[in-house]
Parts: C-alpha cells; sequence; structure tokens
C-alpha cells in the first residue's frame, strides 16, 4: 500500500502540474490576437477559486503533490485572467 501511495503523489503532482500548463495555450492566444473577446474571465474565477481552496486545504493538511498541483493551476488561471483583462476591450 505504501508503494501505491507514492505512486499516487507522483501521479497527483504530474497531473496537477499538466493541467496547470493546460491554460498556457489560451494565455498565448490572447497575445497573439490581442484579444479576449470571446474568453469568459468569469469562467476563470471561478476556475481560479476552486484551486485556490484546494491550494490551501494542501497546505492544511500538508499535501505536497497537492500544493504543487494547485499552484501550477493557480499560475495558469492567473496567467488567463492578467492575459483576458490586458486584452479586453
Amino acid at each position: 500500500m505504501v508503494f501505491f501511495d507514492s505512486v499516487l503523489a507522483w501521479l497527483v503532482s504530474v497531473v496537477g502540474v499538466a493541467t496547470g500548463v493546460a491554460y498556457i495555450p489560451q494565455a498565448l492566444r490572447i497575445w497573439k490576437r490581442r484579444s479576449s473577446d470571446d474568453v469568459s474571465i468569469l469562467t476563470y474565477l471561478l476556475f481560479l477559486g476552486g484551486q485556490l481552496v484546494y491550494f490551501v486545504y494542501g497546505i492544511r493538511i500538508h499535501q505536497w503533490p497537492l500544493i504543487v498541483g494547485m499552484a501550477a493551476n493557480l499560475v495558469g488561471s492567473i496567467a488567463v485572467i492578467a492575459s483576458a483583462l490586458r486584452f479586453r476591450k
């Protein structure tokens, strides 16, 4: 069971970082087009709120895989929100 927990912890970190990286194409598209008219800032703010809750929870229970994954997601969400606000008409 210890091996399974170790693999699961590693997987949570990897998946968390991968989902954080998944925000980059959206942020880059906004910068490339210099427009965020078709991006819902509210949706990304809701994602950010949920990610913040999980991040704080990870800190509270001292779970590094959750902290790492949610930190990557927070950075991704903030990048999209900042980009969208920068180019909102």
